[in-house]
């Protein structure tokens, strides 16, 4: 029902009104003095409102004032027998939809009326749409702007205020200005969308915000337009997807990281500690046995921390001769001793800003201890032969395949040293240890032989894979790189065999594990065990916790149960055993 207020005093003009506007259906009131007006406009809303200027206790533009402070959707039409021009002009200033000059011609206010009440329900509509639309804008974490045909900013969500620092100042101004880091990674996507007209997604944005965090953006643009489908602007909608990214890093297995490779759960604890260790400058001291890559994750801290830009300066201790340690780590002037024809840069002061990595650290002797202890009390060194002092900004990462402790206790080694060295340690887990790695240890190697030697190796043998696993490796991952180093060399074909592999390995795996039968291919390389019929198999039980622990490598964990891998997968599709992070995907 549509309510109409008529504001006169001349109750002709009401009956006309009244009449004329309620043969449409439209519920009437009436009102004859300014007073009555502004009580019934307190009492109820209305959609349209004839009002005389002159009143007997004031001017109707009184109730003009009143009805656009309380109800700024309500529709007024003046009506006045004496046209000023400056009054009617300050009705219209003051929200006047109209004005009609007494005698009203009843058509024409029935005409005027009908347009008044149809602009006011398509204002209602509009507003309606707008409501809906921003109850969209603010329920969605996606920063939303609507830029014009300029590229300027016609309107923002919230989101875009926390995530773009938007303001009411940003309304009417470039997304250039506002967003200055962010316009020139959008600008193509924007170009393409107006070229297009359609829809584009950009490819994964990093920025940096003003704490120095990594955010990691995802953009998409579309063209909006007006009913008559002209392009009036472009949407663009920007996701956050930092914190996706973070969990999927944090959930998902690296197989290899930083130089380092392995997915097992030893691993996985090693990547997780260089990370943590990436963000402090302390000393670390690595430990482990020999062949375990202690240098690979010396140098994954070091590209893994904001150091990564400046060198990574790594010296053996051990194979440095005693008499020339000194002058490695903190350099010579000219005429220090014979043969110091010039001044030489130490290494300390070659990895200013950077990372010094001093490998096999338990071999030095006393006397340099007590001057590398002053380095990394003070930062201070001099030169051989020289009394200047410099000040180095160094981070030093040490390794040692030897127990301090014990070399603490012998008298080899200063307590002191120990203590300020190992402020973090960081053990390497031996080969053995992590046996569900050497498959990706393989595959990494066997790539790489690849492209150094030009060759196209695909892979090894069963049997070759069956006497890898079996091994306890006490060279560790260098002794595997050498072994396969060696068996790429003498092999012709693409898939190593048992008689590819260096003949002191066979000689050993096979002393450890007499009769070279168990290498066969026929029961995956490894012999049944004990009084287990050639048709049984590991139930369902194991092979399940078996997969899970090698995080679903199907070639590992058939290693591991002593069948072949083909016969793995027959027995996973049999008892309805499925890899859960894969998603349709069939491996073949």
């Amino acid at each position: 029902m549509i309510n109409i207020l008529i504001v006169d005093d001349d109750v002709a003009i009401q009956n006309m009104v009244e009449h004329v506007m309620s043969r449409s259906g439209y519920a009437i009131t009436t009102a004859d003095s300014l007073q009555s007006a502004l009580k019934a406009v307190q009492k109820q809303s209305f959609d349209l409102i004839f009002s005389d200027i002159f009143l007997p206790d004031g001017s109707g533009l009184q109730v003009l004032i009143e009805v656009r402070k309380n109800h700024p959707n309500t529709k007024t039409i003046i009506l006045t027998s004496f046209p000023d021009v400056e009054t009617v002009q300050t009705a219209l200033r003051e929200g006047a939809f109209d004005y009609l000059i007494k005698p009203v011609i009843p058509s024409k206010l029935k005409h005027v009326a009908e347009i008044a009440i149809e602009h006011k329900r398509l204002q209602e509509e509009q507003r309606l749409l707008n409501n809906r639309m921003e109850a969209v804008f603010r329920g969605v974490d996606d920063a939303i702007i609507a830029l014009d045909g300029s590229g300027c900013i016609i309107h923002f969500n919230d989101a875009a205020t926390k995530l773009l620092g938007f303001g009411p100042t940003s309304m009417n101004q470039s997304l250039q200005t506002q967003a200055a880091w962010l316009f020139p990674l959008v600008k193509p996507l924007l170009q393409q969308a107006r070229k297009e007209g359609e829809g584009k997604r950009a490819v994964r944005m990093i920025n940096m915000n003003e704490e120095g965090v990594e955010r990691i953006l995802n953009c998409t643009a579309s063209l909006f337009r007006d009913p008559a489908h002209n392009a009036q602007g472009v949407i663009l909608v920007v996701r956050d997807e930092s914190r996706l990214a973070m969990l999927e890093r944090e959930t998902k297995s690296r197989q290899g990281w930083h130089g380092l490779v392995g997915a097992s759960h030893p691993m996985q604890d090693i990547y997780e500690l260089i990370e943590r260790l990436a963000e402090v400058d302390s000393t670390v001291l690595i430990t482990g046995e020999t062949g375990t890559g202690k240098e690979l994750a010396a140098r994954a801290l070091h590209d893994a921390s904001p150091r990564r830009q400046r060198a990574f300066v790594a010296v053996n201790c051990a194979a440095l001769p005693t008499g020339l340690i000194e002058s490695e780590l903190f350099g010579h002037v000219r005429g220090a001793f014979t043969n110091a024809i010039r001044d030489k840069i130490g290494r300390f002061k070659m990895a200013d800003g950077g990372t010094i990595f001093l490998d096999e650290i338990g071999d030095l002797s006393l006397d340099m201890q007590v001057r590398l202890l002053r380095v990394l009390q003070e930062k201070v060194f001099e030169p051989v032969g020289s009394n200047q002092s410099f000040r180095v900004d160094v981070r030093v990462v040490t390794a040692t395949h030897r127990n301090l402790r014990e070399r603490v206790e012998e008298g080899l080694f200063r307590e002191d040293l120990y203590y300020r060295l190992k402020v973090v340690e960081m053990r390497m887990p031996a080969l053995r240890e992590h046996k569900a790695d050497l498959p990706l240890l393989i595959d990494h190697f066997l790539s790489k032989f690849n492209a150094r030697l030009k060759r196209s190796v695909k892979g090894v043998s069963e049997e070759v894979l069956a006497a890898i696993m079996d091994y306890d490796w006490p060279g560790n991952v260098r002794e595997l790189e050498h072994l396969l180093e060696h068996a790429m060399v003498v092999a012709p074909q693409s898939i190593l065999a048992w008689s590819n592999l260096p003949p002191e390995f066979r000689a050993r795996t096979i002393a450890l594990s007499p009769g070279k039968s168990q290498f066969s291919s026929g029961h995956g390389g490894r012999p049944l065990k004990s009084g287990q019929p050639a048709g049984e198999g590991p139930d369902r039980e194991t092979i399940l916790q078996t997969l899970m622990e090698v995080r679903w490598q199907v070639q590992a964990a058939a290693l591991r149960l002593g069948i072949s891998r083909s016969t793995l997968w027959r027995r996973m599709k049999a008892m309805g055993l499925h890899n859960p992070n894969d998603t349709g995907k069939k491996e073949t």
